[in-house]
């Protein structure tokens, strides 16, 4: 009977430190609503490029975890909006209001996020130097305004037209 106590107390333990190791891996080197690799990526390249220096890199990473925790609970939120979105969807006889609400919700969510995003934006641009400043931007504006040939040869949609013409100004 001991033997069996001791393998179950030993699986507990393994299924415990599984979650945790997930938990951190989804909560330091994800993307928010991005491919798990994307965002360990993105930040090492704005790290490699900036050249930040060891204060500036933890800075940045101390804005990055408290942006992260702040928007965990929206992002939970959204997520509970878009499943309560599939299971009116499912209905037989959706309700157009209730869908109407639920969109509503969720863009007021999101933009909520957006404003967070750029107050975190904000104050990591306070901590680089000008130089940086220069590189951060022009690696942000890449990301979030991909070329328009950027886009047709990474297999995204097009539709950053405004953003290229706002580049060649």
């Amino acid at each position: 009977m001991k033997k069996i106590g001791r393998l179950a107390f030993l699986l507990l333990i393994v299924v415990n430190v599984s979650a945790l190791l997930t938990f951190a891996y989804n909560r330091w080197f994800r993307e928010p609503g991005g491919r798990p690799a994307e965002g360990v990526v993105l930040a090492e390249t704005f790290r490699r490029q900036l050249c930040l220096s060891g204060q500036q890199e933890k800075c940045i990473k101390d804005f990055r975890f408290a942006f992260d925790s702040e928007i965990s609970d929206i992002q939970a939120r959204m997520q509970k909006q878009r499943s309560a979105m599939v299971e009116e969807l499912k209905k037989k006889s959706p309700d157009g209001a209730a869908l109407d609400k639920l969109i509503d919700d969720i863009s007021r969510l999101q933009a909520e996020i957006q404003k967070k995003a750029i107050e975190n934006i904000l104050k990591e641009k306070e901590v680089l130097t000008d130089e940086q400043k220069e590189t951060f931007f022009r690696l942000f504006e890449e990301h979030v305004c991909p070329r328009v040939d950027d886009a047709n040869r990474n297999g995204t949609s097009v539709g950053h037209a405004d953003c290229s013409r706002e580049r060649a100004r």
